[in-house]
C-alpha cells in the first residue's frame, strides 16, 4: 500500500451495498462505491466476499455495464485474508464472511444494510454501519457537505 492509501478509511462492503447501488444509482451505496473507485476510501474484500458479490449480481441479472464498471472498484480495492471470528456469530451464516474480511483487513468500517450485522455495532476494531453513515464519515474526512458530489460520477 502506498502512503496515500494508508490514511484512507478502510471499508468492507456487504453484497447488499452493491445490489442497492445497482437498483438506486444515486443512493449512498452507489456513492460509496464511487468514492472507493476515486480513492477517497479504501475498499477491502476477501475472496469469499468478491465471489458472493459476483454471484448475486449474476443472479439478479445486473446489466453488464454495471458489472463491468465494478472492475475499477475491484482494481482499486485491497484483497485481504479473512480471519475467523468464531466468538462472534450472526443468525445468517452467509454474513460471517463479511465479519471475517473486516477483521482480516483491520477495516475501519463494515458497511451493510443488514439488520443482523448492524445490531452487532462492531467487531474487533471495525464499526458496522449503513452506507449513509459511511458516506457521512467519508464526507467528514474531506470536510464536504452531504450534497457535495464526492461520490458521484
Amino acid at each position: 500500500m502506498t502512503d496515500d492509501t494508508q490514511n484512507l478509511v478502510r471499508v468492507v462492503l456487504d453484497t447488499n451495498v452493491f445490489v442497492a447501488a445497482y437498483w438506486a444509482p444515486s443512493s449512498a451505496s452507489a456513492q460509496l462505491i464511487q468514492a472507493c473507485r476515486k480513492g477517497l476510501a479504501r475498499a477491502q474484500y476477501s475472496t469469499e466476499v468478491r465471489e458472493e458479490v459476483e454471484r448475486v449480481l449474476r443472479a439478479i441479472k445486473a446489466r453488464p455495464q454495471f458489472v463491468y464498471s465494478l472492475e475499477a472498484f475491484w482494481s482499486a480495492a485491497e484483497k485481504v485474508r479473512a480471519v475467523s471470528v468464531g466468538s462472534v456469530r450472526v443468525p445468517d451464516p452467509d454474513d460471517q464472511k463479511f465479519l471475517e474480511a473486516a477483521v482480516g483487513g483491520a477495516s475501519d468500517l463494515l458497511v451493510t444494510n443488514d439488520n443482523h450485522l448492524l445490531s452487532l455495532k462492531s467487531v474487533g476494531r471495525t464499526e458496522i454501519v449503513t452506507p449513509s453513515t459511511a458516506m457521512k464519515i467519508v464526507c467528514q474526512i474531506y470536510r464536504v457537505g452531504p450534497s457535495h458530489p464526492i461520490g458521484h460520477s
